[in-house]
């Protein structure tokens, strides 16, 4: 006998409200928490070149999670909560 499992999510109840949105880039500091996968920190490093010299970013704070498969911890999140006004998740191959 097989047995197949549905791996998706069912519908739920829960409800997420986005952030406000930022008028500007300028002279923000933005968070970049990488998920750890091969190449992305190359690609994200450089979008956060491209913040500062396009939008005026004063400071890119880069930080990752500790394994690809895991959700960021409460710890990573806590921080970039308290260091940056905007936050950039992103991943790489």
């Amino acid at each position: 006998m097989m047995i197949v499992l549905d791996p998706r999510l069912k519908p739920g109840t829960r409800v997420v409200t986005p952030s406000e949105r930022l008028e500007t880039l300028e002279n923000k500091r933005v968070g970049i928490l990488w998920n750890n996968r091969l190449g992305g920190d190359r690609l994200l490093k450089h979008v956060g070149q491209v913040l500062q010299q396009r939008y005026g970013v004063s400071e890119i704070y880069f930080t990752k999670k500790t394994y690809i498969g895991n959700a960021a911890s409460e710890d990573i999140i806590q921080d970039l909560v308290n260091r940056v006004d905007a936050a950039i998740v992103g991943v790489g191959d």
